[in-house]
C-alpha cells in the first residue's frame, strides 16, 4: 500500500459531513461484537497470529474483528442512517467504485485481524480517520514477506494499492489494522479498472 495526501476539497467535504454526524451520536450503544473469541488488538496484528492465519484454510475475510460494520449494522439514529446513505451515494459516484468494501467503526481497543481479501480483489482506496492518529495499518509485502506498519496521522489518511485474487498468489496481500488507543473510522472502496483507479489517486491529491 502507498499513502497519498488527501487534498481534494470535494472529497474532504463529503467525508467531513458524515464524520460530523457520526461523532455527534451516542456510539456507546453500538454493538461492538468480537467475531469468535475475544483477543487483543496487539495479538490480532501480531506476527504470531499472522502465522496462524497463513496456516489455515481461509476465505479472505478477517476471522477476528472488534468494531461495528456500518455496512451491515442499521444504527438507531435516523441522522446517522441518512448520513451514511448520503456518504455511499456521493462517494461511489465520485470515485467510480463498484462497491464499498468496508465501512468500519473501531472503538478504543478495536482491530481487524490479519486477512487478505483475495475474495474481493482489486484496486483499492482506503480512507481512515482518528482524532490523534494513534492507529495503524499493517501488511506483509507479498514478495519480500517483510512486515510493514503504516501509522495513521491525526485526521484523515488515504492509502491506495492492489489486493490480489486467489489466482494471483504472488499478489496475495495479508493485512490488518489496529485502533488500540482510540476510535478509528475506516472506509474502503474497490475500483474496477486500473486506469480509473490511477485517475482517482491523482484526483485525491489535487486541491
Amino acid at each position: 500500500m502507498l499513502e497519498i495526501n488527501l487534498q481534494n476539497y470535494e472529497l474532504k467535504e463529503i467525508l467531513g459531513e458524515c464524520l460530523e454526524v457520526l461523532m455527534k451520536v451516542d456510539r456507546t450503544i453500538f454493538p461492538y461484537v468480537t467475531k469468535q473469541s475475544a483477543i487483543t488488538s496487539e495479538y490480532a496484528c501480531s506476527d504470531e497470529y499472522l502465522g496462524i492465519m497463513q496456516g489455515k484454510k481461509v476465505d479472505g475475510f478477517p476471522e477476528k474483528t472488534l468494531g461495528v460494520d456500518l455496512m451491515r449494522y442499521n444504527p438507531p439514529q435516523q441522522s446517522l442512517r441518512e448520513a451514511l446513505f448520503k456518504l455511499d451515494h456521493r462517494l461511489l459516484s465520485w470515485s467510480g467504485s463498484r462497491n464499498n468494501a468496508v465501512k468500519m467503526l473501531y472503538p478504543k481497543g478495536g482491530y481487524m485481524g490479519w486477512h487478505h481479501n483475495a475474495n474481493a480483489a482489486g484496486y483499492n482506496i482506503l480512507l481512515s480517520w482518528s482524532k490523534e492518529g494513534t492507529g495503524f495499518f499493517r501488511y506483509q509485502d507479498p514478495i519480500t514477506k517483510e512486515i510493514i506498519t503504516m501509522p495513521d496521522s491525526p485526521g484523515w489518511t488515504c492509502k491506495v494499492g492492489y489486493y490480489g485474487a486467489w489466482h494471483e498468489p504472488s499478489k496475495i496481500y495479508w493485512h490488518c489494522a489496529s485502533a488500540e488507543h482510540e476510535e478509528r473510522f475506516t472506509l474502503g472502496y474497490i475500483i474496477p479498472h486500473e486506469g480509473i483507479w490511477q485517475d482517482m489517486c491523482d484526483e485525491i491529491q489535487v486541491k
